[in-house]
């Protein structure tokens, strides 16, 4: 893929359920519609919603943000909006996929609890693949099974799929937490806002010690709150967001570096090429090169 063909944007595409905001779909049905598509969901491609891919058979690996995680049986997988995606083309595994738009979320604020699908800035607190074991993988498919008979039974209102699905997402979020079983209350709401202002600054505030003054603390006091949550300090949490915002920009969107650079408030190009080369071991030409299709 060249400059020219950036990473394809796709957006909630069940006209079906258009209202709901909700969409059941076999993994093998989506691979029988291939033709239809506009974009090759075996090459990295962004989507707008939220989508998780519960793998019922299968074993291969899943691109999300440039990185290849494996998955087998008995997995769901985790893809938030604005993350690039890719399947396997050397795997087909039989499942389910659900997409969620943002405004089904929106709209069952009170049963759902939209943290459960944690923010890609979240990646290394918590995978984007999550194994289950077999009673959580029971309980799962049963409640898609459901989700999909409240569907095709037309109800008046979608009460019944809202509450459905958010206790499928609770069960899941339970699970996919359980890494931070160990924190405080505090602690979690500490770092989801040391989380937050990095996704709100980061294009302009690199320091540790920036986020440090907003949150009214200390340096040392939030490396230690970071490295407590996800063993990580905060300068490589903010760094690790800066990377996956140069190399999207670089693949996703065609930008050059110097374009890019000018948007992430480095002082010069040359300084930028650096700073991704020391922290990925490539140039930024080398990693756009090597994620061309």
């Amino acid at each position: 893929m060249d400059s020219s063909a950036p990473i394809p944007n796709i957006c909630y595409r069940a006209p079906s359920q258009e209202e709901s905001g909700i969409e059941v779909l076999d993994l093998e049905r989506f691979r029988g519609r291939l033709n239809d598509y506009h974009f090759n969901p075996y090459q990295p491609h962004r989507v707008s919603y939220f989508c998780f891919l519960f793998i019922d058979e299968g074993e291969g690996e899943h691109l999300i943000d440039f990185h290849r995680y494996p998955y087998r049986s008995g997995s769901v997988i985790f893809v938030n909006p604005n993350q690039v995606h890719a399947f396997d083309s050397a795997d087909r595994p039989k499942g389910k996929m659900i997409n969620i738009t943002t405004a089904f979320f929106s709209d069952s604020a009170s049963n759902i609890r939209t943290s459960y699908f944690a923010p890609f800035h979240q990646s290394m607190a918590a995978s984007p693949v999550l194994p289950l074991n077999d009673d959580l993988k029971d309980s799962c498919k049963a409640l898609l099974t459901e989700v999909r008979k409240a569907q095709h039974e037309g109800a008046d209102d979608d009460v019944v799929v809202q509450l459905l699905i958010s206790s499928l997402l609770i069960k899941l979020g339970r699970r996919r937490q359980s890494h931070l079983s160990h924190l405080s209350e505090h602690q979690k709401e500490r770092f989801d806002l040391f989380l937050t202002l990095v996704e709100q600054c980061f294009p302009e505030a690199r320091e540790a010690s920036h986020y440090a003054d907003l949150m009214h603390t200390s340096y040392k006091t939030l490396n230690q709150l970071c490295k407590t949550c996800c063993g990580r300090t905060a300068k490589q949490l903010i760094d690790f967001r800066t990377i996956l915002e140069i190399k999207r920009k670089l693949v996703m969107d065609g930008l050059s570096s110097q374009e890019i650079a000018s948007d992430l408030s480095f002082e010069d190009i040359s300084y930028m090429n650096k700073y991704f080369k020391r922290l990925t071991g490539q140039t930024p030409a080398a990693f756009k090169r090597d994620n061309e299709c």
